[in-house]
């Protein structure tokens, strides 16, 4: 090959490589790779020179290689877009009630409580036990032999918070459960991070939008 066919594949590279964006991976894999095939010819010896075979295999390893680097490029563009499309989807949720488990509320004003217990299959006794800021009980309901899940509604219960304490006896042993509420949307938000969609509930605090087991109306 000629000194000068070799300088001019040099030269179109120089442009090529200034030409490529900063951050662009596949571009600069392919700037890499031309870089070291100029670096074979110019240093090959001439009395035994490379196979022309092997630049078409090196060609064609190339190849695959970029074709893999394009198509995680594009899987993360897809989940980049993915995720922003999940958080405009979920601002929908502003105002409007969803389901989720609850283990403890705080009320800024009084308010009237109602949800659903989950009863696990062979449940012989389900008990609800509802306890103030103070550690006192002002709340308590027990099923026999309940089958399928239970409703409960509460007396109106003045501002404080408060803890759920759901027990399901079965063979003897005792499982503990959360109660299934309405709660408002206050707030969506996404981790600085990445990670789940988390949305604020009224007097629930942040909870991810993976654990609502169902949306309701504003």
């Amino acid at each position: 090959m000629a000194l000068a066919s070799i300088n001019g594949l040099d030269n179109a590279m120089g442009s090529q490589k200034s030409a490529i964006a900063p951050g662009n991976e596949v571009g600069n894999l392919r700037s890499e790779f031309l870089q070291m095939m100029v670096a074979q010819i110019n240093n090959q010896d001439p009395l035994n020179p490379l196979d022309g075979t092997q630049y078409v295999t090196q060609l064609a390893q190339f190849s695959m290689v970029e074709g893999i680097e394009q198509m995680k490029l594009q899987g993360q563009q897809q989940a980049t877009l993915l995720d922003t499309l999940q958080v405009l989807g979920s601002t929908s949720l502003m105002g409007k009630k969803v389901t989720v488990p609850v283990q403890s509320i705080s009320l800024s004003d009084a308010e009237s409580l109602s949800g659903t217990l989950p009863v696990p299959a062979g449940t012989e006794q389900l008990t609800l036990e509802v306890y103030d800021q103070q550690g006192q009980r002002v709340h308590q309901q027990e099923w026999t032999s309940p089958t399928g899940d239970q409703t409960f509604a509460l007396a109106e219960l003045p501002a404080g918070e408060y803890e759920f304490r759901v027990t399901a006896t079965r063979d003897g042993e005792s499982l503990s459960l959360s109660p299934y509420m309405e709660r408002t949307v206050e707030k969506v938000s996404l981790p600085a991070g990445g990670g789940d969609i988390m949305l604020g509930l009224a007097g629930v605090g942040q909870m991810s939008l993976f654990q609502v087991t169902e949306f309701g109306q504003s």
